[in-house]
């Protein structure tokens, strides 16, 4: 299928909104943001000349907010649902008013991606995850369900990675893809690159070279998803 836009659903990059948030360890929480923010993957992805993609940053940590989590997740009973209550050592308490206020942000966030998606677009679900869960370099992730891309796409996706040497996995170490009902079905797939590749982990700074060779790699799978 010949997709005529890329969307780019851009959920963790952010550390957006934490100055409100009453973690019950500063210091704690500072370890989990370096390791569980996506950094820098505006830029990595979403930083791009190339007509045709447009990218939804959500503005908001996922400490603050987390935009990927379901209504009713599985993960709202060990409090890291939409709006997380507990990680690993630390709590947060939150009032109904503030429940109120970031569940709008949720759901503005989900309307922003579904007026950008059109029929023939490809909705890009783009992560990063730390190094120690795997050894794979690129996670390719998608549903089992009317939005998963027809198998050329997903093909050509791994061969464009694999041909630069990274070693590809499908839905490991993390599964399917961001894809909200909206009113026409779309094709939706989940890229997570390895932090390894691009960044210093202890202090998220970026590796310029290697930043740049898959940050080029990227811009080039777009441009051949779009026939540009």
């Amino acid at each position: 299928m010949k997709y005529d836009k890329i969307v780019l659903n851009i959920p963790h990059a952010s550390i957006g909104g934490l100055k409100e948030v009453r973690w019950s360890n500063y210091d704690s929480l500072c370890k989990h943001l370096v390791r569980w923010t996506d950094w820098h993957t505006d830029l990595l992805f979403g930083d791009t000349s190339i007509a045709g993609v447009e990218a939804v940053v959500f503005p908001y940590s996922r400490f603050v907010c987390d935009a990927e989590r379901l209504i009713n997740d599985p993960l709202e009973e060990i409090g890291q649902g939409i709006l997380y209550t507990k990680f690993d050592d630390i709590r947060r308490t939150l009032t109904e008013e503030e429940r109120m206020f970031l569940m709008g942000q949720y759901y503005a966030h989900q309307e922003n991606i579904l007026r950008a998606l059109t029929p023939k677009s490809l909705l890009i679900d783009c992560h990063s995850f730390p190094s120690d869960l795997s050894d794979i370099d690129v996670c390719i992730g998608c549903n089992d369900d009317w939005s998963r891309p027809e198998s050329q796409t997903i093909r050509f996706l791994a061969r464009a990675f694999e041909r630069k040497g990274y070693r590809i996995g499908f839905n490991t170490p993390y599964s399917n893809s961001f894809a909200p009902k909206g009113e026409f079905p779309y094709h939706s797939v989940m890229i997570e690159i390895n932090k390894r590749l691009y960044l210093n982990e202890a202090d998220a700074t970026i590796k310029v070279p290697e930043y740049c060779d898959i940050k080029a790699l990227i811009d080039y799978v777009y441009s051949i998803i779009l026939g540009s």
